[in-house]
């Protein structure tokens, strides 16, 4: 029987050596667990600025690689400083490992500098030092602390094309290479790696977009046909909404495979919306747990979990932007939409809602950095006009029994009549609301407090 477990743990996770300690209390609580970190907290960040700061200012680049090397220096001291036992051939192991990836990060900075392009190659290069250090001195802390650990670089296992910064993955190559994984966990092994990262078939580092750490875990948890994939984060599940913003949301006990990717395509930040596929491909259950409370169930994400309210969550984007392109009267139909839709697939743009005519379009997304520039080139189809500074509210899991119940309560929370766009989907089971970005905060609150906490019939 396949006992693999895939644990992830993020850079909350990865903060500071109590953490660390965290992450190996709950490693050694399993038979066969195989671990995905994330950077510690904060590096990935570091990294990137690293990399534009050496545009014009090498020494302040410098400076803050510097801020990084210390920052790990600490934690590893930190952590082995608890141990009795003599650790100095672990900490020189430690020492050699950030000397090497911080060597490795100046010697792109000083390329950065003296060609003045930080280009999407670079960057990914750069970003993945994050990963390969925390994962390397997890794996030599995880031995002091009495577990068999055993780093793993993820170059080896995570195979990709070459679209930097958002690569897709060879899932194919990355089962072939996946036995290195499945040989150490035989031998009693606990494998170590960085999530994030790969590589192309030239052998360039690639990045798996943003969260691609939980991407990571799910690709290895499917090419393993692991019993369960665990993202560990620092919330105890999947939420009704942002617990941040709503005080009385709550944790979800479980949720569809489709149900948690909608979330997390329309702005919860718990799972990027990849991380599901390769999970949901093999049936693979994946749960959201919290190392703060490990004994908590947490959310379980699976194939056939069923729905048990009106509306399984409530979501919600900030910052989105609304272009509406009207089609001149030469160029209507299918011509006219394909030519939209090709310009923003162009630009690698994510489209969040979208209302059609044969004549206009009007799509919602969150505000993108080449704005200007898909404007101008949306404006070569049609007359585009925007509307910004929106929110997004979308209400996952609708439940289709008692439609009627559910939009009139959801509209009689709304004040006034701030709506810019509405979308319900039938079979995906979501409503999407556009409405201006100062009422969102107070409708999110409102319709959530309508829904989920005051008790639900089919009379509103």
């Amino acid at each position: 029987m396949n006992n693999i477990r895939v644990l992830k743990f993020g850079g909350t996770s990865m903060g500071d050596e109590n953490t660390w300690r965290k992450v190996l209390d709950i490693a050694a609580g399993y038979q066969q667990p195989v671990i995905v970190v994330s950077a510690t907290s904060n590096t990935t960040r570091q990294l990137l600025a690293a990399g534009e700061e050496a545009l014009n200012d090498l020494d302040k680049a410098l400076e803050t690689s510097q801020n990084i090397r210390s920052r790990h220096e600490v934690l590893i001291e930190r952590f082995l400083d608890q141990f009795d036992s003599n650790t100095t051939g672990s900490r020189q192991q430690c020492q050699d490992w950030i000397e090497k990836k911080i060597d490795e990060l100046e010697k792109h900075l000083h390329k950065i500098n003296e060609q003045v392009e930080f280009s999407d190659q670079r960057k990914d290069a750069v970003a993945s030092i994050g990963e390969q250090l925390s994962s390397g001195l997890l794996s030599i802390c995880g031995k002091v602390y009495g577990l068999e650990t055993t780093f793993i670089d993820a170059r080896d296992i995570i195979k990709t094309d070459s679209d930097f910064g958002q690569a897709n993955p060879d899932t194919e190559r990355i089962d072939q290479q996946s036995r290195r994984i499945r040989a150490k966990v035989e031998k009693g092994e606990i494998p170590v790696l960085g999530g994030y990262y790969g590589e192309n078939s030239d052998g360039q580092i690639t990045t798996l977009g943003f969260e691609g750490s939980d991407y990571t875990a799910s690709l290895v948890g499917a090419a393993l046909d692991s019993e369960a994939i665990e993202i560990w984060t620092d919330v105890s599940g999947i939420f009704t909404c942002d617990p941040r913003l709503v005080e009385d949301a709550v944790s979800i006990p479980e949720i569809s495979f489709r149900e948690a990717t909608e979330m997390a395509y329309f702005g919860a930040r718990v799972l990027h919306p990849s991380t599901l596929k390769p999970a949901a491909e093999k049936r693979i259950p994946v749960y959201v747990r919290n190392i703060f409370e490990p004994d908590h169930p947490g959310t379980k994400i699976y194939a056939t979990a069923d729905s048990n309210g009106p509306v399984r969550a409530l979501t919600f984007l900030e910052n989105v932007i609304i272009l509406t392109v009207n089609a001149p009267s030469t160029l209507m139909g299918y011509h006219f939409l394909s030519n939209v839709f090709a310009t923003l697939e162009r630009h690698h743009i994510t489209v969040d809602v979208v209302t059609t005519t044969e004549a206009s379009v009007s799509i919602a997304m969150e505000r993108p950095d080449k704005l200007d520039l898909i404007t101008r080139e949306l404006e070569d189809i049609g007359e585009v006009t925007s509307t910004e500074r929106q929110g997004l509210i979308s209400l996952i899991g609708f439940g289709l029994s008692n439609v009627d119940a559910i939009t009139s309560r959801v509209f009689s929370s709304i004040k006034g009549d701030p709506l810019s766009l509405i979308s319900f989907s039938r079979d995906k089971r979501n409503l999407n609301l556009i409405l201006p970005e100062n009422h969102l905060v107070e409708t999110v609150r409102s319709i959530h407090h309508s829904l989920f906490t005051k008790e639900f019939s089919t009379k509103p």
